[in-house]
């Protein structure tokens, strides 16, 4: 579930969905995950020719790929905490000037100023839990990445996930 807050509008929440891949040793890990967000939210743009001088934009979907360090400190029997640092690559996928029935177009840079903030690059924290039970796992997470004013998506980002991993192989200590 990602937690979001569109420049026009209260927080909101929305399904995510995707995919992780985590290479571990013994206390420590390289997490590598790409998702999606299917949110559906208004911003908004700097337009001088609009009301206000604001222009809406809808906000459709929002990919991202995401590279953290994991630390494992301390195993409880089956329970193992971690936290990380990281950074992320988030995406619009798709966003557009709101027309309202009185005006006939939207200027180029109007255009442009939507596409310099449908991306943006962030710090990522990271905590969770995972339960191992033999080779598969249950996790639960939470990811947050700081607010970025030149991004559709006004305030923090924050990702709730949970789910099942499944180890394919053993730690990777290194050759001896």
């Amino acid at each position: 579930m990602t937690a979001y807050s569109p420049v026009l509008g209260e927080s909101e929440t929305a399904p995510t969905f995707g995919a992780e891949w985590l290479i571990t040793r013994t206390r420590g890990a390289l997490y590598v995950s790409v998702d999606q967000a299917n949110i559906n939210a208004v911003s908004a743009v700097f337009d001088p020719t609009a009301e206000g001088s604001v222009r809406a934009v809808e906000v459709d979907k929002l990919r991202r790929v995401s590279f953290a360090a994991l630390m494992f400190p301390k195993r409880f029997g089956k329970v193992r905490p971690y936290a990380g640092l990281g950074a992320s690559l988030n995406l619009i996928g798709d966003a557009f000037p709101l027309v309202t029935a009185e005006e006939d177009e939207v200027t180029d840079g109007v255009y442009e100023r939507i596409e310099d903030r449908r991306s943006q690059a962030s710090l990522l924290a990271m905590g969770g839990v995972q339960v191992q039970m033999g080779r598969a796992a249950l996790f639960g997470q939470a990811s947050f990445m700081p607010a970025n004013s030149r991004f559709l998506l006004d305030d923090a980002l924050a990702f709730f996930e949970l789910g099942v991993r499944y180890n394919f192989g053993g730690a990777r200590e290194g050759i001896r």
